[in-house]
């Protein structure tokens, strides 16, 4: 049976990486933080709610922006769908909210929780292949991984979901440091420390 799925942030890394057959509008059609068109407010089976503010160190100054986006746009999706079931992409840093980015998700979460259908949030974190950064943190863990590698499991956990509300981890490889990730795709990375970084407060570990 061929389900109906709404995909917001298809766009966005992820979205482009997801290969579920969903109606995929674009940002312009489709704007958590503004009035959604009617087009969209139809009998889903299923949302899938990839759309997200992403930029960690920019959050801390674009404060109301993050959380529109990620709470209020949240918010938003959960009132105008509330019997269908819903996922909610999350991430790793949602655990033990260090900074605001962190915080605006860890909120998400909590407000999909209270969801009258069922849910499925998943804590991930994934970057784009190869590494684009010229450092990587040696002291920064993650279950992550890149796109291209949690993407599919993404797929997979979406398409067998048994409809029971719960809160899941996806990764690929294994517990490993930033810099672990990063010399799989780029062997001139410079490791660095989490302590390093002076604008905003980054989490060491996902747990």
């Amino acid at each position: 049976i061929m389900l109906k799925i709404l995909l917001t942030g298809s766009s966005g890394l992820l979205g482009r990486h997801l290969k579920i057959e969903a109606d995929r509008p674009s940002h312009q059609e489709l704007d958590i933080t503004k009035t959604i068109s009617t087009q969209w407010l139809i009998d889903y089976d299923l949302i899938v709610h990839c759309a997200a503010y992403t930029n960690v160190e920019k959050a801390e100054i674009d404060k109301m922006e993050c959380f529109d986006v990620n709470v209020r746009g949240t918010l938003k999706l959960l009132n105008l769908f509330p019997k269908t079931p819903f996922v909610y992409v999350s991430s790793e840093y949602a655990h033990k909210p260090v900074n605001f980015y962190s915080l605006t998700k860890s909120l998400a979460e909590q407000l999909v929780t209270y969801h009258t259908a069922p849910y499925l949030i998943i804590r991930t974190l994934f970057k784009p292949r190869p590494w684009k950064y010229p450092y990587a943190f040696k002291d920064q863990w993650t279950l992550g991984s890149y796109v291209n590698d949690i993407a599919p499991k993404i797929d997979e956990a979406i398409m067998n979901w048994d409809k029971k509300s719960k809160l899941i981890y996806i990764g690929h490889g294994g517990r490993k440091t930033m810099y672990d990730l990063a010399i799989e795709t780029r062997l001139d990375v410079i490791p660095n420390s989490v302590d390093d970084i002076k604008t905003v407060r980054l989490p060491k570990d996902y747990k």
